[in-house]
C-alpha cells in the first residue's frame, strides 16, 4: 500500500513536470518575426519593412551586449549610422500612412493594422533597448 502511494506520487510529479516543460520554452524572449503577408498599401509596407530592419540591427546589438561580447567601435559607429538612416526613412513614411489606410478597402485596412501592430512591438523593443544602453535604467531602491 505504501509502495503504491509513492508510485502514484512519483507518476503525478512526472506528469506535472512534463506538462510544464513547454511553458519554460515559451517564457524566453524570442526574436519578433515580420508579417508574412504585405497589406498591399505601399506606405504601410515600407514602414513595416523599415521598422523591422531597424529592429534586426538593434536585436543583434542587444544579443551581443547581453552575451558580453565587446563590439568594436567601428562596427558600433556603422551600426548607429545605419540605424539613424532607418529612423529617417521611417519618418518619411509616417505622413502618408493615415491617408493611405483610410482610402483602402476594409480587408486591406485590417491587414495594415495588424502589420502596424507588429511593427509597433518591434519599435517598442528598439526604444527600450536604446534607452537601456544610452540612458541607463535606474535600479530599484529598496
Amino acid at each position: 500500500m505504501k509502495h503504491m502511494k509513492s508510485a502514484t506520487l512519483f507518476n503525478t510529479s512526472v506528469f506535472i513536470i512534463v506538462l510544464l516543460i513547454p511553458f519554460l520554452g515559451w517564457s524566453q524572449v524570442n526574436r519578433l518575426k515580420p508579417p508574412k503577408r504585405n497589406s498591399k498599401i505601399e506606405s504601410v509596407d515600407k514602414f513595416v519593412n523599415h521598422s523591422f530592419e531597424l529592429y534586426h540591427k538593434v536585436f543583434v546589438y542587444d544579443s551581443l551586449y547581453k552575451a558580453g561580447v565587446e563590439v568594436p567601435a567601428e562596427i558600433e559607429d556603422a551600426l548607429i549610422e545605419r540605424a539613424e538612416r532607418d529612423v529617417d526613412s521611417l519618418w518619411q513614411e509616417v505622413p502618408n500612412i493615415v491617408d493611405d489606410i483610410s482610402d483602402a478597402p476594409f480587408m486591406k485596412q485590417a491587414k495594415a493594422t495588424f502589420n502596424l501592430n507588429r511593427s509597433k512591438k518591434a519599435l517598442k523593443f528598439c526604444m527600450t533597448a536604446v534607452k537601456e544602453y544610452f540612458v541607463g535604467i535606474k535600479e530599484d531602491e529598496d
